[in-house]
Parts: structure tokens; sequence; C-alpha cells
């Protein structure tokens, strides 16, 4: 292996190890369900959005370079993926509106909506599921 792929593959290693610290930390501090993706039925298919999107090409914050680094993809803001302090940006200023009651899953607007994260590699995937997509499996 090159010394120019082995840098690169060192830098993807250490961003997803950072993805899973922070997102790890964020879920704690804000009382999201951290969770495996592969266990909820709402949760793979908006995975499967995101890795369709990212193959037709998604939108970057002017903060990610082209180097590997922890991302964070919004479920709410889906045509951006974000670096941490940008999706802080967003998930603040969602909070106590309409929309930090919609269901990612669904769409529908609900009184009690269930925070979740995932971890796939470097990037951080963030949702809110009502009861019913919640519990799907």
């Amino acid at each position: 292996m090159s010394a120019r792929r082995s840098a690169y593959a060192d830098q993807a290693h250490a961003a997803t190890r950072d993805a899973g610290r922070i997102a790890a930390r964020w879920a704690t501090r804000s009382g999201a369900k951290w969770r495996s993706g592969a266990e909820n039925a709402t949760a793979v298919r908006l995975v499967r959005e995101l890795k369709t999107r990212a193959m037709y090409g998604l939108a970057t914050c002017e903060h990610l370079a082209a180097s590997p680094a922890v991302q964070w993809w919004v479920a709410w803001r889906p045509s951006v993926m974000r670096c941490t302090r940008c999706a802080h940006d967003v998930l603040v200023a969602t909070r106590g509106t309409r929309e930090d009651r919609r269901c990612d899953g669904c769409g529908r607007v609900v009184d009690l909506i269930h925070p979740t994260i995932l971890q796939a590699e470097a990037t951080v995937i963030t949702l809110g599921l009502c009861g019913t997509c919640e519990a799907e499996r």
C-alpha cells in the first residue's frame, strides 16, 4: 500500500472512531437512543436513503474537507452532509419547533418524538421517530 493510501486509511479509521465517540457523547447528553441501524426497519430505510443520496452527490457544509472526517446527516435536513458544528447548529435551531415533533420515518407530527442516533462508519445519523416507527423491527 502506498504511503498516501495508508495515510488516507488511517484518517478514515480515526474519523470512524471519532464519529462513534462524538455520537455516544451526543446521545448521552440529549437522551437520544443509540442504536445500530440494523435493529429498526425505519432506520434501515433512512440509511438506505442516505446511501442513495450520497451516490448522486450530497452537498456538504463549507467545513468538510476532501479528507476523511466525521460527518453528520440530519434526517429532517437530508440534502446536506454537515460537520459537527453545523449539525449542532441545525439541531439547536430545530428544538421546540413543530419540525422537532415531526417523525422522520412517517412524517406525522406527534407529541412525543424519540430522538435516535446511528453511526455508519464516519457518518453520524440523527433522526426523530414517533412511537410507531421507533417500535418497528
